[in-house]
């Protein structure tokens, strides 16, 4: 009986040996197979990311002209903004100064009104707060003691009683927060003059500050007018209203006003 080998032959056409019966010819397909996807699977991620990176620089020139516009927009409409940022600032500055006025013709009205006839005035200065510059005029010495409006008077009186007389009336004036007198001195040599209106070694020559009550609104650093001096006149209180200005009141001469009891 003839012997019949059922293994199979592991050796290939030739005699080539075989891998678990697959030739080295195959091997090498299947190894040339997976490089080509492996390099088909890379050209497909490079496309992709390539993709991505064009939509993205694509939404990127999009912004950047957007921004442009919205800039060009912006600088066109500046001019605007800057008129209506002045036109608002002019408007607060317009609300400050009215706010920041004093009734400075209710005020020297009342005080002209207490001025008695024997008491002439010299100068009558007017400010709405200590720092305020009054050009060709001085403030009296107590004029800092308040941070209010005042007024500071220099006048001659016939005696010292009348110069008592007159600050009782003007602690009666409506508004009046204090009345303070800086000095009230005679002279032995009263010879009258520019700046000295004693006439006589009986007449007094005075400094009086009258403060106002605070109000709302005032602008503590405006500044006060020039206060021109009045020639005294001899029984007649030449003290009067004038027009009432920012910040100050400036002084000026009036006709006599009498003496009101």
């Amino acid at each position: 009986m003839k012997a019949v080998n059922l293994i199979p032959d592991e050796s290939g056409p030739g005699g080539r040996p075989t891998l678990a019966g697959i030739s080295t010819e195959g091997i090498g397909a299947y190894a040339v197979i997976a490089v080509l996807a492996i390099a088909v699977v890379m050209a497909g991620a490079w496309a992709l990311a390539g993709k991505q990176l064009g939509d993205r620089q694509s939404e990127l020139s999009s912004v950047e002209r957007r921004a442009e516009a919205a800039e060009a927009k912006t600088t066109a409409l500046k001019p605007y903004a800057d008129f209506a940022a002045l036109s608002q600032a002019r408007e607060e500055t317009v609300g400050g100064l009215v706010k920041g006025r004093f009734n400075w013709a209710h005020g020297l009205r009342e005080v002209a009104r207490v001025i008695p006839a024997d008491v002439d005035l010299m100068t009558l200065v007017g400010s709405v707060s200590p720092t305020a510059k009054v050009d060709g005029a001085s403030t009296g010495a107590l004029r800092s003691a308040l941070p209010l409006p005042a007024i500071d008077i220099t006048g001659c009186a016939k005696s010292q009683y009348a110069v008592a007389e007159l600050l009782a009336r003007l602690r009666s004036v409506d508004g009046v927060e204090r009345v303070s007198l800086a000095s009230s001195e005679k002279s032995d040599n009263a010879a009258g003059g520019e700046a000295d209106c004693r006439t006589t070694i009986k007449m007094p020559q005075f400094q009086v500050t009258v403060f106002f009550k605070a109000q709302d609104g005032i602008v503590a650093t405006a500044a006060a007018t020039p206060a021109q001096p009045a020639a005294p006149a001899t029984g007649a209180a030449p003290a009067a209203p004038a027009e009432p200005a920012n910040g100050a009141a400036p002084a000026a001469p009036s006709t006599p006003t009498g003496d009101v009891r």
